[in-house]
């Protein structure tokens, strides 16, 4: 892949991002949004690098004062929301379903399925430390750690399972047009 296309893809996945964060179903403090589904294909089709450079991008034009977060949220603000631990957990997801995906062939639905739930973990884990920590730390609200999987994990398993089934089939479709060279 040139140099130029994967700046493009690379623009394009930060665009596609943006956009899921509006395909929204609010259930509490943390949305379930389709932007996990973006962050997984950017690091499956661009590898770690530029999968992780998409999402900082994403994550900078929010932190800038860009509406492309869940809800239309933006600003310098949303660092102190229960959202920003997911939203951190973009690029490192990202980072690691390509990093995985870069070691494989992404023709196999097996090494596609591992990278992507290697991804989707560094996610939850992200946003539920963060979580926690947000509401044990700064909303002053005394939460367990079962109470923080029960509003930050539990609830997006189902999802989670969707948007990877559909990450990997679009990212096996994208694989035939688009191919991931080493980093």
């Amino acid at each position: 892949m040139t140099r130029n296309l994967r700046l493009a893809t690379a623009s394009l996945m930060a665009a596609l991002t943006a956009v899921s964060a509006y395909i929204t179903l609010p259930i509490g403090p943390v949305p379930i949004t389709m932007q996990t589904c973006f962050v997984l294909i950017s690091g499956a089709v661009l590898g770690s690098r530029w999968g992780a450079g998409s999402q900082i991008v994403y994550v900078c034009l929010g932190l800038a004062g860009m509406p492309v977060f869940a809800g239309g949220m933006s600003g310098p603000g949303v660092v102190i929301s229960p959202t920003f631990g997911y939203l951190a957990g973009f690029v490192l997801g990202a980072f690691l379903t390509g990093w995985y995906v870069e070691r494989f062939t992404r023709s196999r639905i097996l090494h596609l399925v591992a990278g992507m739930l290697i991804g989707q973990a560094a996610i939850f884990g992200c946003g539920l430390l963060y979580l926690y920590g947000y509401f044990n730390l700064y909303a002053g609200v005394e939460t367990t750690w079962s109470a923080a999987l029960a509003v930050g994990l539990f609830p997006f398993i189902p999802f989670g399972l969707v948007k990877l089934a559909l990450a990997v089939s679009v990212t096996r479709v994208l694989s035939q047009y688009i191919r991931l060279e080493s980093p």
